[in-house]
């Protein structure tokens, strides 16, 4: 049952209009209602229509329009006579020129009109006239009715006296048990006075109004109808609900996880755009949340580096004034003795004291807040320097310098020697790094819009060959004291952190194992 089930949706959805939009299927599901009402109207007016009695008004309208257009004839050639001097068919009907011009009247008139015979009547010689070639009275041999000729004309003629004498338009219908005779008459003036009359004449052998296979036709085209609507709606209803159904399991799915799409190419078009905003939605949030997560790192890192600030320079102070202490005896020492050996003791003594003084002096510096003195500086120019400095170190260790510089000056407000310590830290880290083999160094700066959101500004990227680091590594290389070399302090990273921070940029790190390590420092100029 289930399987018979899932087939049953797979192939509505599969139907060209499961893919229209829920507004393209309500309108068409409207269209076909008001086609609906539409054929309910025409069903009933057709109904009406093909009554008997409908049948039979609308053949009375159509033969007294015959007859008042017969009559109209007759006026336009009674006008015609007088205009001539002539005296009018109808008041001279006895004469043979008058008979064919009546003749002639109802043949134009008539010819067009199937089923319809019609003539003149005349009160001058009380006549009845006709255009008629088949007999003496004056209706066709094969008419059909079951009266005699002479009780037809005698009907005809009680009509057409009728409409003289009420000076109205007179009518008879002769019901007979195979067929219906219609009798239509119009009065014909002369100024004041009537002259005679117009009639026309008319057999319905069958009326439409029990025609039950049109019946049946409606019946059927409305029955059609009203399926086709109800399984328009019901596709409709079912295409809404497999919707629902669909962003229900794709915000299920979001909960679990924020990079999760929905596919939605087979649904309509409202669909599609709420999977779509959910997409949008999802990818937004896990945007947001990293970036929270960057921040929160960001923040737990300052405040370490504030803890470690106050710790050393508690430190370092305490350790600042006893180690001049020993300097100072040192010298003394070494000036009082005239023994080469202790002369050299105290010489090496007073480099260990410079190393650990210029330690302490970097401790102080990395306790102390950065205060930047920004100026115009030449970047392109900064780099080329730096690089020379370390060009003859590098080549010892077999390490070239590759750069991709701009051709013009990229000038930016930093403090030069700020950024030449971190320039100079991240290059020495780079040929540390490939010092055992040697390597290339390719270093890289171009000018790049929208950076940080900030405006346009500058990007420094230094590329190394060198053995990378692992994500454990990556994770703590911009803590201070952290450090991977047997002989570092930890805090040139950190340092160098702080000091692109501080001029509002970001230094990036992306490194593997066995495949180098980038540098990507960004600076923007709104800052400066």
């Amino acid at each position: 049952m289930i399987d018979r089930v899932e087939r049953s949706e797979t192939l509505v959805t599969r139907l060209p209009l499961s893919k229209l939009s829920f507004r393209w299927q309500i309108t068409l599901l409207g269209t076909l209602v008001f086609v609906l009402f539409l054929s309910v109207l025409f069903a009933a007016f057709a109904t009406l229509r093909y009554t008997k009695s409908a049948v039979l008004s609308g053949e009375k309208k159509q033969l007294i329009a015959i007859t008042q257009n017969l009559a109209r004839e007759y006026d336009d050639k009674a006008e015609f006579s007088r205009q001539n001097n002539e005296l009018p068919p109808l008041n001279n009907p006895a004469a043979a020129s008058s008979r064919e011009v009546l003749a002639l009247l109802s043949r134009v008139v008539l010819q067009n009109v199937e089923g319809v015979k019609g003539g003149f009547y005349a009160t001058a010689g009380d006549t009845l006239l006709e255009d008629s070639p088949s007999n003496e009275q004056g209706l066709p041999a094969d008419s059909g009715y079951e009266d005699s000729p002479a009780d037809q004309r005698a009907v005809i003629l009680e009509v057409a006296k009728r409409a003289v004498d009420t000076h109205q338009r007179s009518e008879r219908v002769l019901a007979r048990s195979s067929n219906i005779v219609l009798i239509e008459a119009v009065p014909i003036r002369d100024g004041y006075s009537v002259v005679g009359s117009a009639w026309t004449t008319k057999r319905l052998s069958a009326l439409p109004g029990a025609n039950r296979f049109r019946a049946y036709l409606i019946a059927v085209g409305l029955g059609i109808a009203a399926l086709a609507s109800v399984l328009l709606t019901l596709l409709v209803i079912h295409n809404l609900q497999g919707g629902v159904r669909k962003i229900e399991s794709g915000l299920r799915g979001l909960e679990l996880n924020l990079a999760s799409q929905i596919d939605s190419n087979s649904d309509p078009e409202e669909i599609q755009r709420i999977a779509l905003a959910i997409n949008r939605l999802g990818i937004a949030l896990k945007g947001n949340i990293e970036r929270e997560k960057q921040i929160e790192g960001q923040l737990r890192h300052a405040e370490r580096l504030a803890s470690l600030g106050r710790l050393v320079a508690g430190v370092a102070h305490e350790v600042r004034n006893p180690l001049a202490t020993i300097r100072l005896r040192v010298q003394m020492c070494r000036r009082d003795t005239d023994n080469p050996h202790v002369k050299e003791s105290c010489a090496v003594a007073l480099e260990e004291i410079e190393r650990l003084n210029g330690m302490v002096n970097r401790l102080l510096n990395f306790a102390r807040p950065v205060r930047l003195h920004c100026e115009p500086a030449d970047l392109r120019s900064l780099i080329e320097e730096r690089m020379e400095t370390f060009r003859e170190w590098a080549q010892r260790r077999g390490v070239t310098f590759s750069k991709e510089l701009p051709q013009n000056r990229l000038a930016l407000q930093v403090d030069k020697d700020r950024m030449a310590q971190v320039f100079d830290n991240v290059i020495q880290n780079a040929i540390e790094a490939m010092s055992e083999g040697g390597g290339t160094l390719s270093v890289t700066l171009a000018s790049q819009p929208s950076v940080l959101n900030n405006g346009n500004g500058v990007c420094v990227e230094f590329r190394d060959t060198g053995k990378g680091m692992n994500s454990s590594v990556i994770r703590q290389v911009f803590d201070p004291f952290f450090t991977t070399k047997p002989s570092g302090t930890g805090l040139g990273l950190s340092i160098c952190h702080e000091l692109v921070q501080a001029h509002g940029g970001e230094i990036q790190l992306d490194s593997a194992e066995g495949r180098g390590t980038s540098v990507r420092i960004t600076i923007p100029a709104a800052r400066a």
